[in-house]
Formats: structure tokens, C-alpha cells, sequence
């Protein structure tokens, strides 16, 4: 018969110590992006290449299923599973089977600042708060993580992050929203004009903004054709998710990257987790028909990494919806391979290439 250890001579036997360096499971640890140390706003210090992360928990703009101000937390929670991801990978060479690239995950310093100061009932106020917090993380930071609510709060966070950048000699700062919709509304009858459908036109109401500077990506839905027209015509670049998927999105978006990259001195990404069809991802608030792929959403940022990109947010994503966890989970691995990724170099075995193996 089996007889128990002697526990206590076991717990001894070791030091804590032993132990620190241990990957933890992905559901253990502190809920920090990607278990990112916790950092004070005001003393920020992670190097020239650094990110810092914030939250934005805010959904009191939804006009469909609300729940997307419990999106930060689940992305973070969502991220710890890659939270070893980089002690174990970072020292190889990797390829990516999707695409044939090469590519080396690199760890530059992240901390996480946590949430930003929302106030449910008082939407101006919320915006005043998150723009301000936005600015100083802008100030401090070489390069920001926004983990946004409902898409409404994208304004207040470009527009500090575009402040902060501007305090610090920038010239001119694109937005690219990969959105299946333009968020190019004026005015809801139930939130007035702030709110989850008028984001992208406030950005470009902002002192200085050029339509040039500003660009839709993966657009999808059905909207007022006189307003695709106008936007056409003022300048905005527009590039459909069925370009993506006809023509691949390096080539889709090589006009749009290769003309924000020479126009701008930075570049903020914001991210609607409903450009993936609602069969892909089903925890956001606005079902999704006819959207883009998980996989061409990863070619999608893999083609943003050519521009000077200095701050991106994933906003809608709402877990109460899904709860298999995949749309928070989805989101995470989004912001890890954007993050993490270097050294990225184009196909060079077969069969994702026509040349002959090298010895």
C-alpha cells in the first residue's frame, strides 16, 4: 500500500525562490496585460521601446447589446496565456505556416497602468477624464496599448494620445480604423454626439486632422452612399474588407501604408472587434454579417508594422456574449503577435514559394 510523502519534510526541503521563475497556467496570476508589471501613470519607465498599457471600461454609449465595458478585463485575463510565450519562443527563429514568413518574437518592456477613470452616467465627463489620463501616458511613453469599451471611447483616447504626441514636436498623427463599419455618424437620437457611431468623424473634426491622414479598413456593412461618396471625395482612404479577401491585404493596403507612412510622423491603430463575422467572434455587442477572418485581420496588422505606428486599442469586445472565451482570447493574441513580433522576412521555402530549396 502506497504510504503519503512527508509533507513536511518536503516543504523544507525548498526555498520559495525556486519557484519565482515558473510559468504560471493561463488563468493563474495577476490580471495585468500579458502579466505586465502594474505601473504608476505619473512614473512610467519602460525603455525607447517600450508599451504601456490602459484600460477604458466604458459602455454607456451602446446602442445594440451593451457588455463592452467588461472587454479590458477579459482581454487581460485573455492575455495571460501568452505570458511564457516569450521566455520559451523568443530565442528561435519562427515561421508563420499561415503566410511562409519568418520572424523572431522580441520583448520589449510592457507595464500596465490599469483603468483609466470612467464615470457610467456622464459620457462628457468620461471623455474629459480619458482624454486627459490618454495625454499623460501620450507624454510619458514611447508607445501605448488601449483597452477600450464600446468604440465611442476611441475618440477621447486618439484625441489625447494625438495631444500627448503633439506636446512632444509630432507634425502630423494618422488614425487607421479597421472597423466593419465608418463610424462616420453626426448624431444618435439616444446618445447625441458622442457615442459608439460618431467616433471617426469626431477625430476628424479635431484642429488639424486632414481627411489624407485618416483611413477606413475592412468596412463591410451597408451604409448611406452619399457619405462613402463625400468621404471619397474630401480625401479618406477607404479600403473594403472585400478588398482584403479579393486581393490579400499587403497588396490592399500598400497605397494606404505607403502614403500614411510618408504623410505622418505617427500613426494610432484603433481596432472594432466586429470587422471579424460574428461566426469568428461572437462576444461583441453589434452581430456582424458578411465580415472579414480571424486570419485576415492577423495579415491586416501584419501590413500596419511597415508604419509608424505608436499606439493601438481593441475596442467591443464584450465576453458576456461568448462564452467560450475565444473573441476576448482572440483579441490578446491580436496585441501579442503586433507587439512581439521582429525581424519579419518574406517566404523563402516551399510551397509558400516558387524557389528551389537551398542547401
Amino acid at each position: 500500500m502506497n504510504q503519503l510523502p512527508d509533507f513536511d519534510a518536503l516543504q523544507r526541503a525548498v526555498k520559495p525562490e525556486e519557484f519565482d521563475t515558473d510559468p504560471l497556467p493561463g488563468w493563474a496570476g495577476l490580471a495585468t496585460l500579458f502579466g505586465a508589471p502594474a505601473a504608476d501613470p505619473a512614473h512610467l519607465d519602460v525603455g525607447a521601446d517600450g508599451w504601456v498599457a490602459a484600460g477604458v471600461p466604458f459602455d454607456a454609449t451602446a446602442s445594440s447589446r451593451p457588455g463592452a465595458a467588461e472587454g479590458p478585463r477579459a482581454i487581460r485575463q485573455a492575455s495571460l496565456v501568452f505570458s511564457s510565450y516569450l521566455t520559451s519562443l523568443g530565442q528561435y527563429r519562427m515561421l508563420d505556416t499561415r503566410s511562409g514568413r519568418t520572424f523572431r518574437y522580441h520583448a520589449p518592456r510592457v507595464a500596465d497602468t490599469g483603468d483609466l477613470h470612467v464615470y457610467p452616467t456622464d459620457t462628457v465627463r468620461t471623455f474629459q477624464a480619458v482624454a486627459a489620463g490618454t495625454r499623460r501616458l501620450s507624454a510619458g511613453a514611447p508607445r501605448l496599448v488601449l483597452l477600450n469599451g464600446d468604440h465611442s471611447t476611441t475618440f477621447p483616447t486618439f484625441a489625447g494620445f494625438r495631444a500627448g504626441r503633439l506636446d512632444r514636436g509630432a507634425g502630423r498623427v494618422g488614425f487607421v480604423n479597421i472597423d466593419h463599419h465608418f463610424d462616420f455618424g453626426n448624431w444618435s437620437a439616444l446618445h447625441g454626439p458622442l457615442y459608439h457611431g460618431s467616433n471617426s468623424r469626431r477625430i476628424s473634426e479635431l484642429p488639424g486632422m486632414r481627411p489624407e491622414d485618416i483611413a477606413f479598413v475592412g468596412v463591410g456593412d451597408v451604409t448611406k452612399y452619399d457619405q462613402l461618396r463625400g468621404l471619397l471625395d474630401r480625401g479618406f482612404h477607404v479600403v473594403p474588407g472585400s478588398q482584403l479577401l479579393r486581393q490579400g491585404a499587403e497588396r490592399a493596403l500598400a497605397p494606404l501604408v505607403e502614403d500614411l507612412g510618408a504623410r505622418c510622423d505617427t500613426v494610432y491603430v484603433s481596432l472594432d472587434i466586429d470587422v471579424l463575422d460574428s461566426a469568428v467572434a461572437t462576444g461583441t455587442g453589434h452581430v456582424t454579417m458578411g465580415g472579414i477572418g480571424a486570419g485576415d485581420l492577423l495579415d491586416v496588422y501584419e501590413a500596419l508594422r511597415a508604419l509608424p505606428v505608436e499606439a493601438v486599442d481593441i475596442a467591443e469586445v464584450a465576453p458576456r456574449y461568448d462564452p467560450s472565451g475565444s473573441t476576448a482570447q482572440i483579441a490578446a493574441r491580436l496585441l501579442f503577435e503586433f507587439l512581439f513580433r521582429t525581424d519579419g522576412a518574406a517566404p523563402d521555402l516551399l510551397p509558400w514559394t516558387d524557389r528551389p530549396h537551398r542547401d
